[in-house]
């Protein structure tokens, strides 16, 4: 996937984001795997970002589990071939799910996430966080567990989990009534 020709949300073409979000994503990538020619972003957890994840969380946007991602991923590029014969809308053509995965997996985990990456592209971006499961773990389940990897399914968190990342989230305000 070639970061500078990436599509992103709508959301996040509007409000002029996207160009911004983009070089930080480029700005350090890596190989997934010692023997793959796939180059993911590398991502530091910043506070921002532990923020707009936990929002996910509580919202019920995110999936955790390799199978469970693998299974529903596969279930929507179904309904999505479905729809594409249908009309001539361009569906499954922007970035619409995150895939952030932990710094501590094994090659095999990472060949996984990179057939999972390579299958669904171009509406599927993987983010390399620089995390350890554990830490991860703890942030998403509040427990002392281990996650490798969580997908960001929704529209608005995959938007505000890109703006954290780029620095250009801005929390919103509350209002007292």
């Amino acid at each position: 996937m070639n970061l500078s020709e990436i599509r992103f949300p709508r959301q996040l073409e509007a409000d002029e984001s996207a160009e911004t979000i983009r070089q930080v994503l480029m700005a350090r990538t890596v190989n997934l795997w010692s023997g793959s020619d796939l180059k993911v972003p590398v991502v530091t957890m910043s506070d921002p970002l532990k923020k707009v994840l936990r929002a996910a969380i509580l919202k019920r946007q995110v999936r955790c589990g390799l199978e469970g991602i693998a299974g529903k991923l596969e279930h929507e590029r179904a309904g999505i071939d479905n729809v594409k014969g249908r009309g001539d809308d361009p569906y499954g053509e922007r970035v619409s799910r995150l895939l952030l995965f932990s710094n501590d997996g094994a090659e095999r985990f990472y060949r996984q996430v990179e057939r999972l990456l390579v299958l669904h592209s171009p509406r599927v971006l993987g983010i390399f966080l620089d995390e350890e499961s554990g830490a991860l773990g703890r942030l998403i389940t509040g427990k002392e567990r281990a996650v490798k990897l969580v997908m960001a399914e929704h529209k608005d968190a995959v938007s505000d989990i890109l703006r954290a990342i780029a620095g250009a989230y801005e929390a919103p305000v509350a209002i007292d009534q």
